[in-house]
């Protein structure tokens, strides 16, 4: 038992300093997370026990492990940091835009002005499509029409839909 704490204190004095620079520098000098990183690798070396591994591979394998530990920790940050932007835009308030309000409501208005001028057919059909996400299969079921038909409808209302949006912007001054 003596000599495996002399094996391992002798390798951990070995190998210390240098596993410590190593992870500064990937984890770009925190030196709180880059000792706890280095010490969780010498734990999980105690661990394995005596003769797990070779005397001379000890080195490379807690270089191996502090690295991974340390891809994980940067892993887990940038996870932390991207959920909390997420959080913070959620929570931020919202400033509206007058402008953009009255853009949106006119676009939604003349959008249904185009489909309400659609014949009632494409229009279900269209809308079975992009509402509800029908297949062309359950549309012709539920229009009681073959799902040949339906894809005629559909490419029908939106080539309507397509020219009448184009009629109005080349309209617009």
């Amino acid at each position: 038992m003596a000599r495996e704490t002399e094996d391992f204190t002798a390798v951990f004095q070995a190998n210390y300093a240098g596993l410590c620079r190593f992870l500064e520098c990937m984890m770009g000098g925190r030196v709180a997370v880059v000792q706890d990183i280095a010490q969780e690798s010498f734990m999980r070396l105690y661990k394995l026990g005596p003769g797990a591994l070779p005397l001379g591979e000890a080195r490379f394998w807690l270089f191996r492990v502090a690295r991974n530990l340390a891809l994980n920790e940067i892993s887990r940050r940038e996870t932390r940091t991207r959920f909390l932007a997420r959080v913070r835009e959620l929570f931020r308030q919202q400033q509206p835009d007058p402008a953009k309000n009255l853009e949106l409501e006119e676009q939604k208005q003349l959008l249904l002005a185009l489909l309400k001028s659609l014949p009632e057919h494409q229009r279900a059909a269209l809308l079975l499509r992009e509402q509800e996400e029908m297949s062309y299969r359950e549309i012709a079921r539920v229009l009681n029409i073959s799902e040949s038909k339906v894809k005629v409808d559909i490419f029908r209302a939106r080539s309507r839909l397509r020219a009448g949006l184009n009629e109005l912007i080349n309209a617009r001054p």
